[in-house]
């Protein structure tokens, strides 16, 4: 086997391992064991370590604690969550270049899906945090579990490739550069925050979890990359769902589920593992199936109608991003020039001084 068919199948094995468990168990949210799972076994490299493991669990873990504060004490309180929200989206946003893999993310996660569980009552706050981190957890060690079980010294050594290079980290922007990117992502999340918070679109709620994630690309151009690229993840993960759903439908059982759900990841694996520029939707899609199997396979509701529910919020998010960011831009351009201009004002009294003293 090459390295890219042991990837593969590490993926699809790994990937239906922890269907399996989690769906066999069904412990509360459940459902984001698998998805944990994808999006670890989908980085590429050999399996990092626990130390790197534990410095991104211990950011999933600041994010659900800053969450479970807001739930509990601050939700109600608008004056106190606004500004206390700006200060958590700016500080997880300055710090996204220096943070480990995937830590920006998570903490943007933590922040902001635990009050909205929470105010969904389905589960308390703390039961949220609680599930969040062994799903996380759970992730880990199936990522070690399959690196351990599939290893990548299972590929054949090619004698014609070239050497692999170490990947080399990207240059670190500047701190002012660093902290206007993190002001414009806060400004962002922020309005999305006060908006759904506000008018109570608990339902919509995941609109407003993706406006938060794409808004730590705070650029229009990135944005509207990542929104083609996330309307085309859900397209791909949510024809795979209504195809998965009717199947399972018609044979309802735990084993079919099991052998459906492998044949599923194998080609989402094949795929992910491409080398295409499309890789990076296929994983994205994958874990769009994931979500819908598990909000599909959970409540009676149809998988179709979920799905395009889930379109519309991710359209919806995009939209917004994208016109949050170029009001948010303009306005921060205006005052810079208003600032510069009045930096130039007494120079320019200065040198009009002199010209006419020379005169």
């Amino acid at each position: 086997m090459t390295l890219v068919q042991v990837r593969m199948w590490r993926i699809a094995l790994g990937a239906t391992f922890a269907i399996a468990v989690s769906y066999g168990v069904a412990w509360p949210l459940s459902f984001m064991m698998p998805l944990f799972t994808v999006m670890f076994l989908a980085m590429p490299g050999p399996w990092f370590g626990w130390k790197m493991a534990g410095k991104i669990i211990q950011r999933l873990l600041t994010g659900l604690f800053c969450g479970l504060i807001i739930s509990e004490f601050f939700i109600r309180m608008p004056l106190v969550c606004v500004p206390l929200y700006a200060l958590l989206f700016f500080y997880i946003f300055y710090n996204d270049a220096k943070a480990p893999p995937l830590t920006t993310m998570f903490m943007t996660m933590g922040i902001t899906m635990v009050p909205i569980l929470g105010m969904q009552a389905a589960l308390a706050s703390h039961l949220v945090v609680l599930y969040l981190f062994i799903n996380m957890t759970s992730g880990f060690v199936m990522k070690w579990l399959f690196h351990l079980l599939v290893p990548d010294s299972w590929a054949r050594p090619n004698p014609n490739a070239p050497a692999p290079k170490r990947p080399q980290k990207p240059p670190l922007p500047s701190r002012e550069e660093r902290a206007r990117l993190a002001l414009v992502s806060t400004a962002v999340s922020t309005s999305a925050v006060i908006i759904f918070y506000s008018l109570n679109l608990v339902q919509y709620s995941l609109a407003m979890i993706y406006i938060c994630m794409m808004a730590g690309t705070p650029n229009t151009n990135a944005s509207l990359m990542v929104l083609k690229a996330n309307s085309k993840a859900c397209i791909i993960g949510g024809i795979a769902i209504i195809i998965a759903y009717n199947l399972l439908v018609a044979v309802p059982t735990y084993a079919f589920l099991i052998v459906l759900c492998f044949f599923v990841a194998l080609f989402f694996a094949q795929k992910m593992t491409s080398g295409l520029p499309s890789a990076g939707a296929w994983t994205s899609g994958f874990t769009t199936f994931l979500v819908l199997l598990g909000s599909s396979t959970g409540v009676d509701t149809s998988a179709s109608a979920n799905f395009y529910l889930r379109i519309a919020q991710v359209l919806f998010a995009g939209f917004f991003c994208i016109g949050a960011i170029l009001v948010t831009e303009h306005l921060l351009q205006r005052r810079r020039e208003r600032k510069a201009g009045g930096r130039r004002f007494p120079l320019l009294a200065v040198l009009s001084g002199f010209l006419k003293k020379g005169a």
